[in-house]
């Protein structure tokens, strides 16, 4: 069995459709390794700009938890906070998915005199007053997602949603021949990524003969998801297809079909070692884009980074390219639980004292 990660490369058909997007370069800030990380802007922020003395206090509003990569990118980012010594504090706050939470979370992170902030917005237009503010004070403010232009921040670092969508409803328009019937299990409700991921997944099925029987959100989390399955499986409706906007809930659907004697149909997955695992027994088609957690210290090494006087792109996307029945073998780790996310930043000790099962 393999225990270190290969080189995952960008999607073609990803590079063609964000034709701005290029490789890092060998002078470039390393955010993250092995192309996991692209450029998709050519502006760059100011050299020098924001630099100051460290170590320095870094402050990050995200929008909630509730789902096992949620941990480990904050345990990822956490490790990368504990081991660089330009990191004096690392101050983590979640908002309970809730938008009113995440503005007076931002506002008490700014009154703890933090040298760069960090935003990963529920919805971006609802945060725009505070990160404008944060701008003003003159420090760097990174932001977590994919704004389309709805705020400004000095650095944007991003997975990409509409990849991830389109991604499965390619696979399953294939899988189909173009004519079925899809359940949709979708993640939470308002939250951009997740309608990005929604975006591109029906961006993939137009003009086919794919109907969407049924569309329930799920809210990443394995236990929701299954009783939604549940019902669906229960109600007796159609499906030929399980688009799934993330890898817990996916796996909870197999183990619905799979405890009824219902037939697996082909689904969409994510990459986790969970889902691995049930992909890998149940045999299941499925095909599995990737949403890296090291995205955690990506953006907290692009905090450092302008601290320190260093010119970064303004926007960077995370794109690798998705695995499939092919790869399985390749990434499931039998050795680390269910709650283990590929690909990791962490080194092999950390994972087995987090992760073994």
């Amino acid at each position: 069995m393999r225990h270190s990660l290969p080189v995952f490369g960008l999607a073609l058909a990803f590079a063609m459709a964000l034709s701005s997007g290029k490789s890092i370069a060998q002078d470039d800030v390393e955010l993250l390794p092995d192309n996991l990380l692209n450029i998709k802007s050519e502006a760059m922020t100011e050299p020098g700009k924001f630099k100051k003395d460290g170590p320095y206090r870094i402050g990050w509003s995200f929008p909630g938890v509730g789902n096992t990569w949620i941990v480990q990118m904050h345990q990822e980012t956490e490790y990368e906070a504990a081991n660089n010594p330009q990191v004096k504090e690392f101050i983590f706050s979640e908002a309970n998915w809730q938008p009113a939470k995440q503005v007076a979370d931002i506002e008490d992170i700014l009154t703890k005199g933090v040298d760069a902030l960090i935003v990963a917005p529920i919805a971006f237009p609802m945060v725009k007053k505070q990160i404008e503010a944060a701008m003003a004070t003159g420090i760097p403010v990174i932001t977590f997602g994919v704004s389309n232009g709805a705020v400004e921040s000095d650095v944007e670092i991003m997975g990409a949603g509409e990849y991830f969508g389109e991604v499965g409803g390619t696979f399953l328009k294939e899988k189909l021949g173009g004519k079925g019937t899809i359940w949709a299990i979708r993640g939470v409700a308002g939250v951009g990524e997740e309608q990005l991921r929604y975006d591109g997944f029906r961006r993939a099925i137009e003009g086919t003969e794919i109907k969407i029987g049924a569309e329930v959100f799920g809210d990443w989390n394995y236990a929701k998801a299954k009783g939604l399955c549940e019902n669906l499986v229960l109600s007796g409706q159609p499906v030929d297809g399980i688009w799934s906007s993330g890898a817990e809930m996916t796996r909870a659907c197999i183990e619905v079909f799979q405890s009824v004697g219902k037939p697996l149909v082909p689904m969409t997955g994510e990459g986790n070692n969970g889902f691995f695992k049930t992909w890998t027994e149940s045999g299941v088609e499925a095909v599995s884009p990737v949403f890296t957690p090291g995205l955690g210290p990506a953006v907290l090494r692009a905090a450092v980074a302008l601290l320190e006087g260093k010119s970064l792109h303004r926007t960077y996307f995370s794109a690798p390219e998705p695995l499939t029945n092919a790869d399985i073998d390749k990434y499931f780790r039998p050795d680390l639980n269910d709650a283990f996310w590929v690909p990791s930043t962490l080194p092999e000790e950390e994972l087995q004292r987090l992760f073994k099962r």
